[in-house]
């Protein structure tokens, strides 16, 4: 048993290194509604993984019959045909925490496109997450930001002096103020 978790996890790190790519993993931790103004405000998790294991995208066309077709095979219903766009996507268990509990109310963020979790797998001994996510279209997409802020001050004084009553002072005072995302 040993053995078999120990090639789990090689076969997870090489992947992680040939496919891994970051993402943005949100859990719904809370739905709360204001009573007075009818105002819902949903809290979100995220936990960042900057390797997850994102596989190419299975596209393919499919059909649902109308609801009515479906209830009583009426005449002059109709379906549709739509294309769903799933990816598989693994995540090792060292990339995030242990309280982490996957369920397919989740969504993920990858290259700004949202995927439902549709379907969540749990590897041997939690040692990763299997999930299928599929590509959600026309919604918008929830993010949290993090942002790492750097800033720089400088601080210049030129002072020249032609004799003790007469002094030149010149003073620069230069802040610079650098965003970046951090994915």
């Amino acid at each position: 048993m040993h053995n078999k978790l120990k090639f789990i996890r090689n076969v997870i790190y090489k992947m992680k290194r040939s496919y891994g790519l970051p993402i943005g993993y949100y859990q719904v931790v809370s739905h709360d509604v204001d009573p007075s103004t009818g105002e819902k405000t949903t809290t979100y998790r995220k936990f960042t993984i900057n390797r997850a294991i994102v596989l190419r995208a299975r596209e393919f066309r499919s059909f649902a019959y109308d609801l009515a077709y479906i209830s009583a095979n009426k005449d002059f219903t109709a379906g549709g045909f739509f294309d769903p766009e799933d990816r598989q996507i693994i995540i090792d268990a060292s990339d995030v925490s242990s309280d982490f509990e996957p369920n397919p109310d989740d969504y993920i963020v990858f290259q700004n496109e949202k995927y439902g979790v549709s379907d969540v797998y749990h590897y041997e001994n939690n040692s990763a997450y299997g999930f299928i996510g599929r590509k959600v279209r026309g919604e918008p997409i929830t993010r949290i930001e993090e942002r790492m802020s750097v800033m720089n001050l400088t601080h210049e004084v030129e002072v020249s002096i032609d004799d003790m009553l007469d002094r030149s002072v010149t003073s620069v005072l230069e802040l610079v103020s650098e965003f970046r995302e951090v994915p």
